[in-house]
């Protein structure tokens, strides 16, 4: 028999190479976005090329598959003893059925996500959720069995392929029996995996110029980009002080509370004591928001809380004898979504039948920079209390005065969504950001 009649076919060679490239970068690649914090800001991206990638190995298995039963494999050596035989075919037939499985597993597991992230192939094709799960009850359980199960996959294709170099080792240094050359590229297989690199690149450049999902993942003009993300709340509440533990992206920006504190219903001179030494502020609610933004698989959502109320006692030229105090209605909370406004009032998050508002109140304000200001305080939400730094900037034009800011926390600072359910990676982030806009007028 020929030499050229002993080896794989080059197409065989470049399908079988690309997938097991393919297939460690996955098993790399998952490995590392599923530990990346919460508020990354290319954890999303990452999944979603993670999942455009592994549709991709399930697509080339196909082939695969198909170009197998066409094509008659080089036989195994005659002296190989049967039992080996046996177990190369084994070892060669499971691969084919994890290959299948894995990316199905996770195809299964983002079907029956209450999240309900739609799959785009690169950002290209959209890829429909399988069928079978529409009268799954539920869907978050469902979906942490198919998570494992996935990984269970994926780490059982890692075995087998530890197996299959072993093998392949012991037959090119130690038997010298041609079976590791049969598989070796070679010149027309170097042009096949070169194509099949240059196809999925060129597609995973598209998705990242294109970024399909920036919709979901950016909010603007409060409006709510909920997209159909059916989980809970994620950290939907200025509750949450920023810790350590926040992403480096975020590391920069001073820990604290929103400006809830200014966030408020027309306040009459009367409800402060007249004595006061500085202005008192009546806060216009019509002109004024106070929006929350946190993450759900990735993808960014906003909301609001509408209804709170402050009092406000501020002179720029008198910050020692000024001082905000404020009340949040938690169970006003609001993002466009019934299923994670809902969510919000449970004991699981706000609680609001037990705790009805958060509070903060600070009466130490500085001013590190013009318009700039810090107001050192205590932001009590449910039964935790931590000591919070709102920072603002401030315009006082006459009698009217206009602030707006913004603030990271972390939700479980506060005790909220601390159920395992809540506390999984790829589901509720842990970072919440706060902004606000606020418009008042002196009141005394």
């Amino acid at each position: 028999m020929e030499l050229g009649q002993k080896r794989y076919s080059s197409v065989a060679v470049a399908l079988h190479w690309a997938i097991a490239i393919l297939i460690l970068s996955q098993i790399v690649g998952g490995l590392y976005m599923h530990n990346l914090p919460n508020s990354s800001a290319v954890k999303f991206d990452l999944y979603q090329l993670h999942k455009s990638f592994g549709l991709s190995i399930l697509g080339l298995t196909i082939i695969r598959l198909g170009w197998r039963l066409a094509h008659k494999p080089p036989a195994l050596p005659g002296s190989m003893p049967g039992w080996q035989k046996l177990t190369a075919r084994l070892i060669h037939w499971a691969f084919y059925a994890l290959m299948f499985l894995t990316p199905l597993a996770g195809l299964a597991m983002v079907s029956v996500s209450p999240l309900n992230v739609p799959t785009l192939w690169f950002g290209i094709v959209e890829i429909p959720h399988l069928p079978f799960f529409n009268g799954v009850a539920d869907r978050a359980a469902a979906e942490d069995v198919f998570q494992e199960v996935h990984e269970y996959l994926a780490f059982s294709i890692l075995f087998l392929l530890v197996l299959h170099v072993a093998a392949a080792l012991k037959h090119g240094l130690i038997n010298r029996d041609g079976v590791l050359r049969s598989m070796a590229p070679h010149m027309m297989a170097w042009v096949g995996m070169l194509a099949i690199a240059i196809v999925l690149g060129l597609s995973a450049l598209f998705y990242i110029q294109s970024d399909p999902f920036q919709g979901e993942k950016s909010h603007s003009n409060g409006e709510s980009h909920d997209h159909n993300h059916d989980a809970a709340p994620a950290a939907a509440s200025p509750n949450v002080e920023a810790g350590a533990s926040e992403a480096e992206a975020l590391e920069n920006e001073p820990a604290g509370e929103p400006l809830a504190v200014l966030g408020t219903d027309a306040l009459s001179a009367e409800t402060i004591s007249t004595a006061a030494p500085s202005p008192v502020w009546a806060v216009d609610y019509a002109a004024s928001t106070l929006r929350f933004i946190g993450e759900e698989g990735g993808a960014r959502f906003e909301g609001q809380f509408s209804d709170f109320t402050a009092q406000i006692v501020f002179d720029p030229d008198n910050l020692a004898a000024s001082s905000i105090n404020v009340d949040v209605r938690t169970a006003s909370a609001g993002s466009g979504s019934d299923f994670r406004d809902g969510a919000m009032k449970d004991g699981e998050w706000f609680d609001v039948k037990a705790h009805d508002s958060a509070h903060f109140t600070s009466s130490t304000i500085r001013k590190p920079g013009a318009n700039a200001y810090e107001a050192d305080g205590t932001l009590t939400i449910k039964d935790f209390s931590h000591d919070v730094t709102l920072v603002f900037s401030l315009g006082i034009d006459g009698d009217q005065a206009s602030a707006a800011g913004g603030v990271d926390l972390i939700r479980t600072d506060y005790g909220l969504g601390m159920g395992a359910s809540w506390l999984e990676s790829e589901k509720v982030a842990l970072a919440v950001r706060v902004e606000f806009e606020i418009s008042a007028a002196r009141a005394n």
